[in-house]
């Protein structure tokens, strides 16, 4: 099978995982963040985005290390499976003591801190994980299902089980306890593809993997710090219903962003597979890049002319004060899909030091500019810091990437932007146009035919500039692995 038919297969299995992952996970926020309230919802949020932070001490950069390793040599795929869980599972379980004893220290009511402790049952979920063998192998479709059974799980349990403010320590236990049941089933076909499981204590493989894991450990908790700080941060410096406005943002944005990684996800092993030889590498840089950026232009055209209209959709107006902060945070996250562009081969390119030095800085960046803003802006200074940090970062890994393949891809970032801003103005024009219907209409119309102004006018601009182009992809499709 050529490798472009391998990725679009792995498009193709992720695409329909996220579909679903996407909707349900649409329904889910909006369902919960209706009936909690911004206070609580604000609460689940600045928890989630703690956990997040906990998590990457469990994962310390373990399962892109294993992706590179068994991508380049499948027969390691069961041994380093063992030594990765068995490492992760240690590191759970001491991660997990700590964030307990942190969380206890706060000075929060005890209701919020239960919420929190009782979030802390993803570290086990997240340990377990076996998505790094099945993308490594290229077997998108185990982590499809997996995905789509965690989404839909957690969907109907909320649906049951969460009806008022007083439910939010239950709506957090469904979270942790959805990735861990799905996460032991997972094991189970882990069994069936690649053999039993066993726990490997082996200190002296330990310490070589972790040695060299550390830099995409860093690398990766330099991007969390733009994923999540902000939220963290006004956690403590805001009440929670802003908390609860900037996270119903915040979910839209990861949403937006997880488009790209599906693009990502599917690209990366081929292009771990072409380090060495810069042919290959270009060639298959510039595909993806192609294709990130068609998608990327689209989606974040669409957030940032219908912020409001999806605020309202799908979270009610008890949100609408969010729409600023996720119109910008939707330009950080067009600088996102460029840093997964640039940034992320890297990890598998062997220049993961690079890539962990720029974010690094820009994280440190991150956290000054929220310091600075939040107290001055509110949920609108956080999201320019994120965007700030991010476009820093961003900046550096370009000059890296470049003395890496020679290209930065200006033409298609130029084509996509033209594309980008043809849909935001059919967006506006509709708009304002429409406005004496839309004003009468659920919010969820407006969204609908926006939606398709936007795809159709987005669509005609990218065939006419270029921007998708039917000969490059049969010449992806046709290439070589």
């Amino acid at each position: 099978m050529s490798a472009g038919h391998r990725i679009f297969r792995n498009i193709r299995a992720l695409a329909a995982a996220k579909a679903a992952t996407m909707a349900s996970g649409l329904v889910t926020a909006a369902w919960t963040a209706r009936v909690l309230g911004p206070d609580s919802f604000g609460v689940l949020g600045f928890g989630t985005s703690l956990m997040a932070y906990a998590a990457l001490f469990v994962n310390m950069g373990l399962s892109t290390y294993a992706i590179r390793e068994i991508a380049r040599d499948r027969d390691q795929a069961a041994e380093l499976s063992e030594h990765v869980l068995t490492l992760r599972t240690v590191l759970a379980l001491l991660v997990g003591a700590i964030y307990a004893v942190f969380i206890l220290s706060l000075d929060k009511p005890m209701e919020v801190k239960a919420v929190l402790l009782v979030q802390a049952v993803q570290l086990l979920g997240n340990a377990l994980v076996l998505d790094f063998v099945y993308q490594a192998t290229e077997k998108m479709g185990v982590i499809a299902t997996r995905e789509i059974g965690t989404s839909i799980g957690s969907m109907l349990l909320v649906f049951l089980l969460v009806r008022g403010p007083e439910d939010a320590i239950t709506a957090a236990a469904i979270t942790g306890g959805s990735i861990t049941v799905n996460a032991l089933i997972m094991i189970g076909r882990f069994r069936r593809d690649f053999g039993t499981l066993r726990p490997r204590i082996d200190l002296k493989v330990w310490r070589e993997i972790l040695t060299a894991a550390t830099p995409m450990a860093v690398g990766v908790f330099a991007w969390a710090i733009f994923t999540h700080l902000d939220v963290v941060m006004l956690g403590f410096l805001a009440p929670h219903t802003e908390v609860g406005w900037y996270s119903a943002a915040v979910k839209i944005q990861t949403l937006a962003n997880l488009v790209g990684n599906i693009v990502m996800n599917a690209f990366l092993p081929q292009l771990a597979a072409s380090y060495g030889e810069i042919g290959p590498m270009r060639d298959r840089m510039r595909a993806y890049a192609g294709v990130m950026l068609a998608v990327g232009g689209l989606v974040i055209a669409g957030g940032f002319a219908l912020a409001p209209v999806i605020l309202g959709t799908l979270f009610g107006d008890a949100y609408a004060p969010a729409t600023l902060a996720l119109r910008l945070l939707m330009l950080a996250s067009a600088v996102v899909y460029a840093n997964m562009i640039l940034g992320n081969p890297l990890l598998v390119w062997h220049r993961q030091t690079g890539y962990m030095i720029a974010m690094l800085a820009g994280g440190a960046l991150n956290a000054l500019l929220n310091i600075w803003w939040i107290p001055r802006y509110g949920i609108e200074g956080a999201a320019m810091a994120t965007f700030t940090a991010e476009l820093a970062a961003t900046v550096a890994i370009a000059w890296i990437h470049r003395r890496a393949v020679g290209e930065l891809y200006v033409g298609i970032t130029a084509r996509a932007m033209l594309c980008a801003g043809a849909a935001i103005g059919a967006a506006f024009v509709l708009a304002h146009v429409g406005a004496p219907f839309f004003d009468r209409m659920p919010a969820l119309v407006h969204f609908v035919a926006g939606s398709a102004a936007m795809v159709v006018v987005y669509a005609l601009v990218a065939v006419l500039t270029g921007l998708v182009r039917p000969k490059r992809l049969r010449r992806l499709t046709s290439a070589t692995a």
